[in-house]
């Protein structure tokens, strides 16, 4: 026996036995009378209908969904349910020579081996076609979430703004809106977007049955915060070099557009403008500068403004017996400006320096002299001249009285 079962020629006599029995069992027909097995059929439930039409011109607006499927087949491989599988197989009707209307349509199906026998229940169902319309749709636009703290969402802009729905008749007599969703949560400037379109009927619900063309639309929603127009002052550092003075100043705009929160911009009186140094300036200049942004201030426009600067040789004016005035008394103080040889003194004189046509329409009642002496004790003080205000980019010469002596006294 160990022989044979080690011969190669015991082992290829049974390899050819098998293979003759597996033939004869694939190829021979049972005889008239032979039993054989009954194949049982398979059912499958709630199969679904794929319709097949022309969806250019129509909508399926009415279909019997599902069907009852009965399988069956004599081949073993295909004879039990685990061996059908959804994607294997599909139940269709074909509608795309028909018209509108409803129409009854056999179901037909692909995907089974040969050998099977598919019965369908129902194998006739009735389909009802509509045909497709088009109608014009102004856009609108839903914002959600709220723009940043102290910041303004303006008018939204879109592009198109009227845009075409493709549907049934029947649906599109239904249509409420057409709407694009723009976020603004957070935002603090313009938002720019690209958003798909949907269509809702008159009871707010999402419409399925429809297209719009374009799909999606560019919508554009400003984001600005509060502002205000305030008047612009120059911010001038140093003085010209000896020998010149500055006849005017030019500026671009008088007034800047402050943006930023309302508690902050309600507070400025007037908007600093751009540092400029007059150290070096010797003539005519025209500067091209940036705005600064003050400490919690959003935006300032314009962002540049030009500033033009006549620059002219110097000239001196005489002002002669300009009244000295004492300010921050208290009530029951008196106070008198005293001279070295102990006389009160009530006025001084002085040369202002400036640029000739500011000096030329200069006089007395355009300066004050005053001399602050609030807080000042009963007794004799040095205290500092202060020449205000003085017009037109003057400035007092350097020989002009810089501090005087002050009697403060109790009145009687």
């Amino acid at each position: 026996m160990d022989r044979w079962l080690n011969s190669h020629w015991f082992a290829r006599s049974v390899a050819l036995l098998l293979a003759i029995m597996l033939w004869m069992v694939v190829n021979f027909e049972p005889e008239s009378g032979a039993t054989t097995e009954v194949a049982q059929p398979t059912f499958i439930e709630g199969v679904k209908i794929t319709p097949y039409y022309d969806s250019e011109r129509f909508e399926v607006v009415k279909q019997l969904q599902t069907v009852r499927v009965a399988v069956e087949s004599t081949n073993p491989f295909f004879r039990y349910n685990n061996f059908f599988t959804t994607d294997s197989y599909e139940f269709f009707v074909d509608a795309k020579g028909l018209g509108k209307g409803t129409h009854n349509v056999a179901v037909q199906y692909k995907g089974f081996p040969e050998g099977t026998v598919v019965n369908i229940t129902p194998s006739v169902v009735p389909i009802t076609l509509e045909e497709k319309q088009i109608v014009e749709k102004d856009v609108s636009i839903d914002p959600i979430g709220k723009v940043a703290l102290g910041y303004k969402a303006g008018e939204a802009i879109v592009k198109p703004f009227r845009v075409h729905v493709k549907g049934p008749a029947s649906q599109l007599k239904n249509i409420g809106l057409v709407k694009a969703t723009v976020n603004l949560e957070g935002a603090k400037e313009e938002i720019t977007d690209t958003v798909p379109l949907k269509v809702y009927d008159k009871t707010g619900s999402p419409m399925q049955r429809v297209e719009v063309y374009p799909p999606t639309v560019e919508v554009k929603v400003p984001v600005t915060s509060p502002y205000l127009l305030i008047p612009l002052k120059m911010n001038l550092t140093n003085d010209l070099p000896d020998g010149y003075s500055l006849a005017s100043i030019v500026t671009s705009v008088e007034e800047a557009t402050v943006y930023g929160p309302q508690d902050v911009i309600k507070s400025v009186t007037t908007y600093p403008g751009p540092d400029i140094d007059l150290s070096k300036i010797k003539s005519d200049l025209v500067l091209q500068l940036k705005m600064p942004l003050m400490p919690g201030v959003v935006k300032v426009e314009p962002e540049f403004i030009e500033v033009s600067l006549k620059v002219v040789p110097s000239e001196t004016k005489r002002l002669e017996n300009v009244p000295l005035r004492i300010s921050g008394l208290a009530d029951k103080l008196t106070a008198r400006v005293l001279a070295a040889d102990g006389q009160e003194v009530t006025t001084v004189n002085f040369d202002v320096i400036g640029a000739p046509q500011n000096l030329r329409g200069l006089t007395v009642e355009d300066v004050q002299v005053l001399v602050d002496v609030s807080s000042l004790p009963v007794g004799v003080h040095e205290v500092p001249v202060t020449y205000n205000p003085l017009p037109n980019y003057l400035k007092v010469a350097p020989t002009a009285v810089k501090q005087v002596t002050v009697e403060i006294t109790n009145k009687p």
